[in-house]
């Protein structure tokens, strides 16, 4: 697969559009009539809460009670302005506080951005609350780089045999779009959408800028195999300098960081980034605070605890110094 450059500058970004019965195209720069409201009432520029952060399956027990099980899911705030980034099974539990809200000030949008496909990022979508309150506007956006439109691969997850509600019947108003281009507003934050082709399938990473303040969502890519590949190309060099570009000074970044050293070298190639270098690549590029995220379903609040004792001192102490932390189910970040 050939990597996408990183053009910005695009005014807004053209989508394709389905509302379950048919498909256009039209600009991707949301006014919508109604905003989405902000998931806290904190002053800060801009709020984020990790809803789900287990990686490939979710994962309950008591060995995972401090980090979390759930699949990847996180909530950004702006304002009157709120977005989620993927909808695993974290999104049940922001669902049920949604939906809540709703019982008093009535349905408000809902914007949810796919970084792909997977199953771990989609299959808490059937149990978001919100789709079944009639009046909730629910906008789902993903890739284009798809064999099979975006619309059929969530609706199929849906499908009578598998779920006895389909898409079709949820009472939300639902509209599908796929990504044409590479900026996009909603609300009070602007995207920069990039897609990312280290992992089976590609996926796609978020830059959310607001307030002064920027968050960066990259999560499912193999960051090995871009800065320390075995065999060096233009195009791993290419990759490696949009990865710095993207990330470059953010203020949160929200990163892959499944594997430790020792496993990646058994797992290369499963598009998963280890935790070293990932830290490396972070500090480097001016990183003020790193998640570590996408946790593997084989690790407990164990190890995150002796990982956290390892790495956080040397890059606290470091020149930058940079804040780094295992993301953990149901903390916000306030910046």
């Amino acid at each position: 697969m050939e990597p996408m450059s990183t053009g910005y500058g695009f005014p807004v970004a053209s989508c394709r559009t389905t509302t379950l019965s048919a498909s256009v195209t039209r600009p991707c720069s949301l006014h919508e009539p109604r905003e989405s409201k902000p998931m806290n009432t904190e002053k800060s520029a801009v709020s984020i809460t990790f809803w789900g952060t287990r990686g490939s399956i979710s994962t309950p027990g008591s060995s995972t009670e401090k980090y979390g099980g759930n699949t990847p899911c996180v909530s950004v705030s702006s304002g009157r302005s709120t977005i989620i980034l993927d909808a695993g099974t974290g999104i049940r539990p922001l669902g049920i506080r949604l939906a809540a809200q709703m019982k008093t000030d009535g349905p408000f949008p809902q914007h949810i951005l796919l970084s792909h496909t997977h199953w771990d990022h989609i299959q808490g979508l059937p149990f978001f609350q919100p789709a079944y309150i009639k009046g909730t506007d629910l906008v789902i956006y993903g890739s284009s780089q798809k064999e099979r439109f975006l619309e059929s691969i969530l609706g199929g997850q849906m499908d009578v045999n598998y779920f006895p509600v389909q898409m079709k019947e949820l009472a939300a108003n639902v509209s599908i779009r796929e990504f044409e281009d590479r900026f996009m507003r909603i609300g009070d934050i602007d995207i920069d959408i990039q897609e990312q082709v280290m992992h089976p399938g590609g996926s796609i990473r978020f830059k959310m800028r607001t307030g002064g303040k920027t968050v960066v969502y990259a999560t499912d890519i193999e960051l090995n195999a871009i800065f320390s590949p075995d065999t060096p190309t233009d195009t791993t060099e290419q990759l490696a300098q949009e990865y710095r570009d993207f990330i470059h000074h953010a203020d949160l970044l929200i990163a892959d960081g499944q594997y430790s050293e020792s496993e990646y070298a058994e797992k290369k190639g499963w598009g998963h980034t280890s935790v070293p270098l990932l830290l490396n690549v972070a500090h480097e590029a001016g990183v003020k605070q790193l998640a570590v995220f996408h946790h593997d379903p084989e690790h407990s609040d164990a190890f995150f605890d002796l990982l956290s004792r390892q790495y956080e001192p040397v890059y606290r102490n470091a020149v930058p110094p940079m804040h780094v932390f295992w993301a953990r189910e149901g903390i916000t970040i306030e910046l």
